[in-house]
Order: C-alpha cells, then structure tokens, then sequence
C-alpha cells in the first residue's frame, strides 16, 4: 500500500532497517551510527525513535528525536524508504502533533545542509522556520537552522 497511516516506537528489531536506509547512498544528507550506538540511544529515555508504518504494518522509515531541553526537541534524522509519495511530509506532520500534544513540546528544532532543498521545502511548509546557521558542525558546509514552535 505505501501510504503512511501511523507512527509506532522503535524497538531493537527495527535497528535493521534503520541502519540499511542509513546506508543507502541516496541518503548522503543523513548521517549514520553503528548499531551499538543504536542500541544505546533506544534505551536513553532523552531518545524517541519512531517508524512510520503503513496500515498493513509495512515500515516506511523512521525518525530520532532527541530531548535537549524542557519543551525543547531537536530533530535528528528522518529517512523514509520512498521519496515523492508524501510519506515523509504525513510522518513528519504525525511526528510533529505527537511532541506537541503528548509530549508538551514548546519547540522542535533541526539543522539541515543548506543544498537540501527538497528538505528544507518540506520543513517550510510544515512550519518551519529558519533561525540561524551552523557551520562548525560539519567542515566547508552550511547547516541551517530551523524552528517549529507549537501551534498557539
């Protein structure tokens, strides 16, 4: 089906898949960890990773989340297995409403290389905002800075 439906809490079973769309080279603008690292962060309460699923329980990606602050998440990653679809503009828009409502987030933030476009055009029309820039994080590139506040 491939239609995004719901988002769930990633387990140890989902590193697999997590780590394969790490590895895909389509995904250069994403950065990957091993699998220990992975195991580490599902356990460290500050971490929240989600899977997208289909309604027939297809994985279509995932996203890490990351506490900094009280009312304030950073967004790590989120890879979705098939561009074009929507599935990762739907996921993030579940991801997005489940901080803010259930996790009483006040701010989600990410960084996101500056020749990302099509990610950046997503997160814009999630309401996103740019804030500032990073370029310290990752040698002779830009990283923007973006903010979505909580729907007042």
């Amino acid at each position: 089906m491939y239609k995004f439906h719901h988002i769930r809490k990633a387990t140890e079973d989902d590193i697999f898949f997590i780590r394969t769309l790490e590895m895909d080279p389509a995904n250069i603008f994403v950065h990957s960890w091993d699998e220990a690292t992975h195991r580490e962060n599902l356990h460290n309460t500050a971490y929240h990773y989600l899977i997208a699923e289909d309604i027939e329980g297809q994985t279509l990606g995932y996203a890490i989340l990351l506490d900094n602050a009280p009312g304030r998440v950073e967004w790590r990653r989120i890879i979705v297995a098939r561009r074009g679809d929507g599935i990762g503009k739907a996921f993030m828009a579940a991801v997005l409403e489940y901080f803010f409502t259930n996790h009483k987030a006040e701010v989600v933030w990410l960084d996101v290389y500056e020749q990302n476009d099509r990610a950046r055009h997503v997160y814009e029309k999630l309401g996103f905002e740019e804030v500032g820039e990073d370029l310290s994080a990752v040698p002779g590139q830009r990283l923007v800075i973006m903010e979505c506040h909580y729907p007042r």
